[in-house]
C-alpha cells in the first residue's frame, strides 16, 4: 500500500463518520424539540458521563484520551444545537405552500415553522401576542407589519418594508435583511447597478427594497414598472435603453411558471437580469436571459443571504459568507430534480430508481405515469389513439413533474424531443443523459424504436439529448455503477452533492 491507498481508506471511514454524525444530530434535534415541549433542561451531565463510561472501555489505553476529547466535543455540539431550539421562529405570509424558508433556518439549528394569515388583522393578532423569539415576513405583509413594532431599523424605515422581526425581552425590533440578500445576489452574478438604467418590475415590499438598493448604489435612472403606474407592462417596451431588470413580482412562480413579466427580447441594451423568485430555481425570465448570455440571478442567493443576516439578528451572533454559500449549494442540491433522459431501454428507470434509493428521493417515471393515467400500455396507446395523443398526455405529465422539488424523474425516450418539455424540466432540473451501446438496446414494446429502427432514432435524437443534458453517464455495465456516476458527475460539473441526504 502507498499513501494514496491509506488516504482512500481514511476517506471511506470519514464518509461513514459523517453519515453517522448527521444521523446523531437528527436524533439530537428530535430530543431537543421534545425537551422544549416538555420543559426539560438541555443539560444532562449524568447522561454524558454514562455514555463515556460505556464507550471508553472499547478503546486501548493510549486511545482513551483522544476518544474522550472527541465525545466531549460531540456532547458540546449537541447541546449547542438543542439550545438553539429553545426559541420559536416563523415565516409569516398569506399563502406559503412552496416556501423554502425552513430550509434556511432548520439546518442552522432553529425551531422554525410556517404560519399563514388570511388578513392583516390575523397578522396583527399574532404579532401582538409576542409568543415567539422572532419571525420573517413575506408577501404581502412586509409593510403592514411595521405598525405593530416597537422599533424599526433606520434602513428598514428608509426602505418602507420589514422582513425580519426579533423579540428582545418583549420589545419588537424590525429589520430589512432583504437588502443584504439582494445586494449579494447581484454582486455574485456580476450585475453592477451603478450608472445604469434599471427597471423594477412590481410595487410591493421587495420592490421598495430594490429601489433603495438602486438609490444607494448609484443607478443612473430607476424605471418603476407596475400595472397601474405611469410606466406599465406595455409602455415599458418604449424604453429600449433599459440595461438591467429587477423582477420583484410573483409572475413566473409555481404554479404559473410558464409566465414571464416581460419579454427580454424587447430590450436590446439589456446586460443584467435579477428575479426574486426562487421556486422554480430558473424562471422563464432567467432562462431567457441566460439563453442570450446575459448575467442573471434567481432568488435563491438572495433568500440564503438574507436568511444568514436574519439568523445573526435572531441569535445575536455573526456568521460569515461561507454560511450563505453552503446554504445555496445544499438547498439547490436538495430542491433540484434529477432528470434522466436517453434512448429507449437505455436503463433510465433502473438507474433512476437506484439514484432515488441512494439519495432518499422520490422516483417518478413519465411512461409509467402515462400508462396509469390512460389505463393501458404505451404500445396500446399508440395503436388505439396514435402518437400525437400520447405526446399530448406526456406533455401534461412532464408539466406536473417539472413542478416537483428534489425528485428523480425518468422521462420517455421521446419526451426530450419536445422544446416545451425541455424548458419545463430545466426550471428545477439537472438533466442526466444515460448512454448505452446501441447493440444492447431493446425495441420490444417500444413503438417508435420498432418503426424507425435504433440507428436512425439514435442519429435523430442523440444531438438533442446531448444539448439538453448537463451531464452524461455510461450504463453499459452494472446499473449501480451508473447510479453512483450520476452523483459524481453532477458534483464535478455543478458542485452540488446530491448524495448529501435531504435535511
Amino acid at each position: 500500500m502507498d499513501i494514496k491507498d491509506f488516504r482512500a481508506k481514511l476517506d471511506g471511514i470519514d464518509d461513514r463518520i459523517a453519515e453517522l454524525f448527521r444521523e446523531r444530530l437528527s436524533v439530537v434535534r428530535e430530543i431537543g424539540l421534545w425537551k422544549k415541549s416538555n420543559g426539560v433542561s438541555t443539560d444532562h451531565a449524568g447522561r454524558e458521563r454514562a455514555i463515556l463510561d460505556r464507550i471508553l472501555p472499547r478503546f486501548d489505553e493510549g486511545e482513551k484520551e483522544y476518544a474522550e476529547k472527541l465525545y466531549l466535543e460531540i456532547f458540546r455540539s449537541s447541546k449547542e444545537l438543542q439550545r438553539g431550539l429553545l426559541g420559536s421562529y416563523y415565516v409569516v405570509g398569506k399563502s406559503l405552500p412552496h416556501t423554502w424558508s425552513p430550509d434556511i433556518y432548520v439546518p442552522l439549528g432553529l425551531d422554525y415553522r410556517v404560519k399563514e394569515f388570511a388578513s392583516e388583522n390575523e397578522l396583527k393578532e399574532f404579532v401582538s401576542g409576542r409568543e415567539y423569539s422572532g419571525f420573517n415576513v413575506t408577501i404581502p405583509y412586509k409593510k403592514a407589519v411595521m405598525d405593530s413594532l416597537d422599533e424599526i431599523s433606520e434602513e428598514a424605515r428608509a426602505i418602507g418594508a420589514v422582513n425580519t422581526v426579533v423579540n428582545r425581552d418583549g420589545r419588537l425590533y424590525g429589520y430589512n435583511t432583504d437588502i443584504v440578500g439582494m445586494r449579494y445576489a447581484l454582486e455574485a452574478a456580476g450585475i453592477a447597478v451603478k450608472n445604469k438604467r434599471v427597471a423594477i418590475l412590481g410595487s410591493g415590499g421587495t420592490a421598495a427594497t430594490a429601489e433603495y438598493l438602486l438609490r444607494t448604489g448609484g443607478a443612473k435612472e430607476i424605471i418603476k414598472v407596475s400595472r397601474k403606474g405611469p410606466v406599465d407592462y406595455t409602455g415599458v417596451y418604449e424604453r429600449k435603453d433599459i440595461e438591467i431588470i429587477l423582477n420583484t413580482t410573483p409572475v413566473g412562480m409555481f404554479p404559473t411558471a410558464e409566465a414571464a413579466p416581460v419579454d427580454i427580447d424587447g430590450f436590446p441594451s439589456l446586460e443584467g437580469v435579477f428575479d426574486a423568485i426562487y421556486n422554480p430555481l430558473r424562471t422563464t425570465l432567467v432562462a431567457a436571459a441566460r439563453a442570450r448570455g446575459i448575467p442573471t440571478s434567481g432568488g435563491l442567493p438572495m433568500l440564503a443571504e438574507q436568511g444568514r443576516a436574519a439568523y445573526n439578528l435572531y441569535r445575536g451572533t455573526e456568521t460569515d459568507i461561507s454560511v450563505t454559500e453552503s446554504l445555496i449549494k445544499r438547498i439547490e442540491a436538495k430542491k433540484s430534480n434529477i432528470v434522466l433522459c436517453g434512448m429507449p431501454s437505455s436503463g433510465k428507470t433502473t438507474v433512476g430508481k437506484l439514484v432515488a434509493e441512494m439519495t432518499g428521493r422520490e422516483f417518478y417515471d413519465s411512461d409509467e405515469i402515462a400508462e396509469r393515467t390512460v389505463g393501458i400500455s404505451i404500445p396500446e396507446i399508440f395503436s388505439r389513439y396514435g402518437e400525437q395523443y400520447f405526446r399530448a398526455e406526456e406533455e401534461k405529465i412532464i408539466g406536473e413533474l417539472s413542478a416537483l422539488n428534489g425528485a428523480v424523474i425518468a422521462i420517455g425516450g421521446g419526451a426530450a424531443m419536445s422544446e416545451v418539455n425541455r424548458a419545463r424540466l430545466k426550471r428545477n432540473g439537472i438533466a442526466v443523459l444515460v448512454e448505452r451501446d446501441n447493440s444492447k438496446l431493446d425495441t420490444s414494446g417500444r413503438p417508435v424504436s420498432q418503426r424507425e429502427g435504433i440507428e436512425a432514432l439514435y442519429l435523430k435524437r442523440m444531438p438533442v439529448y446531448k444539448a439538453f443534458a448537463d451531464v452524461s453517464v455510461n450504463n453499459d455495465g452494472a446499473p449501480e455503477d451508473a447510479a453512483k456516476a450520476v452523483g459524481r458527475e453532477i458534483l464535478e460539473t455543478t458542485g452540488l452533492d446530491i448524495f448529501i441526504r435531504r435535511f
